[in-house]
């Protein structure tokens, strides 16, 4: 009877921790950030992919680094004559269950007049601030595009 009880838990338990692993996110994540390289005083850019799994919209407020002079977010358009531009945003809707992709050509988060070159294997601390989920900080990587 001992033996039998012993089977039925050690099957409940490896049931158990299997379910657990098959869980997935449900809180707001930022993934894939990269900031582009550059050289001192220039701009430059970063990019990632917000995911929000919930069932309640949230807003991108604010980004701020150290490692420039200033920090907005951007969005990249094409205007009726076919020239690009870029328009500040006051903040970034980021819907229920839904991903927003901060892509070149799209939204972006604008470094304008970096502190020091910004060079591949070299990272940024990037602060996002969001209505609802708060202050995510990341160490973003620089690339070279």
């Amino acid at each position: 009877m001992k033996k039998f009880l012993f089977i039925i838990l050690a099957t409940m338990m490896i049931a158990l921790s299997a379910c657990q692993g098959a869980q997935t996110s449900t809180q707001l994540t930022v993934k894939d950030a990269w900031a582009r390289s550059a050289l001192q005083g220039n701009p430059t850019a970063i990019y990632f992919v917000i995911n929000n799994p919930t069932d309640e919209e949230d807003v991108l407020l604010t980004a701020s680094t150290d490692a420039s002079m200033m920090t907005e977010l951007h969005m990249s358009s094409m205007d009726a004559s076919g020239v690009m531009k870029m328009t500040p945003q006051e903040n970034v809707p980021v819907p229920a269950k839904s991903e927003v992709i901060f892509k070149q050509g799209g939204l972006h988060v604008m470094l304008m007049n970096i502190k020091k070159d910004l060079k591949p294997g070299d990272t940024v601390k990037l602060t996002l601030n969001f209505e609802k989920a708060g202050q995510i900080v990341l160490d973003v990587p620089v690339k070279t595009p």
